[in-house]
């Protein structure tokens, strides 16, 4: 298990790894190098848009509901989704620790990149899940207090990701009723004339309204454009506005957006998360201003730190805006003035996706603690026979001395689909009244219910087995 862990990683370390350098090479002006679509058609996102997490989780909730039903399949998907919840938990913290390191030895676009690791690991977050190692660490939250403590935490999912889509509508509607959009003149030429030194020909608008800064929003045909103040630019100011509102577009940052948003709706109890995410948004910003300024010269350096300054204002909705927020200045101001050279940081997005890999499922949520006898065998089941791994054939069982041998056996039961591959030489599987199957090895039991093959259900073995006195209960 462990080798096809390592292998996976490795795997989809290195198409982190590749996509991110394909990526910069074609921001730079290298031929795009596509397997599908035309080479004007394609963002620059790394691997995959921000925003799968959403359309995946959704997906497993169908999936979920369809092959267990209602009940099974919500269980099976909070325990999912608990598990994507624990990785942002985790590793959001981990990386605002890291985070100054990072950013004086590694690009912006790197540090922005890296804030999107869970995004990559969502997809194939059910299969990690189901073929992880056993976890290290359990939480332990009582079943009885599982319905309250899901529905807190879905009112308070539901609140944030309310707040956050309803103030984007809005602000979205306002837009389109107070703006006037451009088609010609000199602001439009500019706008076309940088979308063609990017190569990115998708359509965008341009808008006039009376917005405090600039800033980007939409995805497709019809929603994406750029918004500029009504006041007057000159010709080298429009051209940084553009550039950088583009590289946005091009990369899907209002994606990103959303991404950090949904973030702070999955964890809303977390405070520090709500910190990483606007420490994400400063990278993401940081990481336009990077490729906009790294040909600059020091009086047009200067001039785009002037621009941030006039422009800084608090962004609004799922929107990339020239100069968010004045808080974020600070670290903006100091980095477009700064002309050294980092690292790209290909080796860390690549070690950081690797380790996640490795340490999925490491960390559970478990809902259930007792003995053998209070989870298993509950009234109207019984155990009808045994099987020995060491001695072949049905066996015949002191119920009594059996019961007994199993109270003394501590289980951990944790939720969601695992099923850990079962090695060990030491193992006994009981048959069980209702068509299920119990295997018991030295670490972990495997509960199976033959009516239907993909339910199942794992437990950590808490406690030392006397596998002796099992034996003596179960003769042949």
């Amino acid at each position: 298990m462990i080798w096809g862990q390592l292998i996976w990683g490795a795997i989809l370390a290195g198409l982190l790894g590749c996509a991110f350098r394909r990526a910069w090479k074609w921001e730079h002006g290298a031929a795009a190098e596509l397997l599908f679509g035309e080479k004007n058609g394609r963002e620059t996102f790394v691997l995959v848009p921000p925003t799968v997490l959403f359309w995946i989780l959704l997906l497993f909730l169908v999936l979920y509901v369809r092959f267990f039903g209602m009940r099974e399949g919500l269980v099976h998907f909070a325990a999912l989704a608990a598990e994507v919840t624990l990785l942002i938990c985790v590793y959001f913290p981990l990386l605002l620790l890291l985070l100054p390191l990072f950013r004086q030895h590694f690009s912006a676009r790197a540090c922005a990149v890296l804030w999107l690791v869970p995004a990559f690991l969502t997809w194939q977050a059910n299969m990690l899940i189901t073929v992880s190692p056993l976890p290290r660490l359990t939480l332990y939250l009582p079943r009885r207090l599982m319905p309250a403590i899901c529905a807190v935490w879905l009112a308070g999912f539901l609140a944030v990701g309310g707040c956050y889509l309803v103030s984007h509508l809005r602000f979205r509607a306002w837009v389109r009723r107070h703006s006037v959009a451009e088609r010609e003149g000199e602001a439009w030429a500019i706008l076309k004339r940088e979308q063609e030194a990017l190569d990115y020909l998708r359509p965008v608008k341009l808008l006039r309204a009376g917005v405090p800064a600039p800033f980007s929003m939409g995805k497709t045909r019809r929603s994406r454009c750029t918004v500029l103040p009504k006041r007057h630019y000159t010709a080298q100011e429009l051209s940084m506005i553009f550039r950088h509102e583009l590289h946005h577009l091009q990369r899907c940052d209002v994606d990103t957006k959303t991404f950090l948003c949904l973030c702070n709706a999955l964890c809303w109890f977390h405070p520090l998360v709500w910190l990483a995410t606007k420490k994400a948004s400063e990278d993401l910003e940081r990481s336009c201003d990077e490729i906009v300024t790294e040909e600059m010269e020091e009086a047009e350096r200067r001039a785009y730190a002037n621009l941030l300054l006039d422009a800084a204002a608090p962004g609004r909705g799922f929107t990339t805006c020239l100069s968010a927020a004045a808080g974020t200045l600070r670290y903006r101001l100091k980095s477009v003035m700064d002309r050294r050279r980092r690292s790209l940081g290909t080796a860390i997005l690549m070690a950081s996706l690797f380790v996640c890999v490795m340490c999925f499922g490491l960390v559970s949520v478990s809902d259930a603690r007792g003995s053998f006898t209070s989870l298993l065998l509950t009234p109207g089941t019984e155990i009808l026979n045994a099987y020995d791994s060491r001695i072949p054939g049905e066996k015949q069982l002191d119920a009594e001395a059996l019961r007994q041998v199993l109270e003394g056996i501590e289980l951990t039961h944790i939720a969601g689909l695992r099923r850990p591959l079962v090695k060990e030489q030491e193992r006994i599987t009981f048959r069980l009244s209702g068509g299920r199957f119990a295997v018991l090895t030295d670490r972990v039991l495997l509960l199976q219910d033959l009516r239907r093959a993909s339910l199942y259900e794992c437990y950590l073995v808490r406690s030392p087995i006397d596998w002796e006195a099992l034996r003596a209960c179960c003769r042949s």
